[in-house]
């Protein structure tokens, strides 16, 4: 066994030719620049919990080496994702359109389709997408439907409801269009609730082109797949709300987050801040 020399920190100053006051400032200069930016990060994850690594470097402007140092310095962990639980099916109403953003596809692996695609084309289809998510609410399911921009990644319409049918995701595409231009295409998987005959009309009176995913092929809305993954993560425990109401609120104030707030990783930015510098460049 190797023997360590008492006072090796001299031997070794000197070695350096730096005193030992020296190496002992420089120590103590890192310690301090340490904590405070433990005490930074920490402020972030209080108000951002999921944020990861490469979000943290983007809030605090930090390299992304110095963002997972300090997170590992401050003992954080990234609280995991939650799953949800699929309602029952109702009867379509329509047939299933074709998918209309297959011409802005770039598949990873064009012999294994399930490894997902890139979306840097799509992006510039002018599309909306739309999804449904549940939740266990006081005894019973309460659903939320969304309406997401392709191009900000911007939630654009949303509603709340206590069935998964046609009137909760037609209700969500009406509080789109009563804010926004609408879309070329509307996009969604092949649930029966996107299939109905009112949805289809609207679409037609409006000039837009309903697209579908193809079957069993979750990788094609995958915008949507992304955004559920932390929503109700974000959302936090629902047992806090007494009423449905205090849920409908709690809503709003997460999807006003991921709006205003949150930084979008592709973005660099939030959704809003986005869709306002893009506003300006035209």
């Amino acid at each position: 066994m190797e023997v360590v020399e008492p006072g090796w920190r001299t031997h070794f100053s000197k070695f350096l030719k730096l005193s030992r006051s020296t190496l002992y400032s420089k120590y103590t200069k890192q310690s301090d620049k340490d904590a405070l930016a433990i005490a930074q990060l920490k402020a972030v994850h209080e108000a951002n919990p999921y944020y990861g690594v490469a979000r943290f470097a983007l809030e605090l402007n930090w390299s992304e080496k110095k963002a997972r140092r300090i997170r590992d310095l401050a003992g954080i962990k990234v609280m995991k994702r939650t799953k949800h639980r699929k309602g029952n099916k109702i009867k379509a109403e329509v047939s299933a359109p074709g998918n209309a953003l297959k011409q802005y596809i770039d598949l990873r692996n064009k012999d294994r389709p399930q490894d997902g695609q890139t979306y840097r084309r799509m992006t510039n289809s002018r599309a909306w997408a739309q999804d449904f998510t549940y939740i266990w609410f006081r005894g019973m399911w309460v659903y939320i439907a969304t309406v997401l921009d392709l191009k900000t990644r911007r939630i654009v319409g949303w509603s709340i409801g206590l069935r998964h049918n046609t009137e909760l995701v037609h209700q969500a595409i009406l509080d789109a269009l009563s804010k926004h231009p609408p879309p070329t295409i509307l996009h969604s998987d092949q649930g029966s609730e996107y299939l109905s005959y009112r949805l289809r009309d609207l679409c037609l009176k409006m000039e837009i082109i309903l697209s579908c995913s193809d079957k069993s092929s979750p990788w094609q809305n995958g915008y949507k797949e992304r955004f559920y993954g932390t929503f109700k993560d974000e959302l936090g425990s629902v047992s806090r709300f007494k009423s449905i109401e205090e849920l409908h609120e709690g809503v709003a104030l997460t999807i006003y987050y991921y709006n205003h707030r949150r930084i979008h990783t592709a973005l660099k930015m939030s959704p809003v801040a986005y869709a306002t510098r893009l506003s300006l460049e035209e």
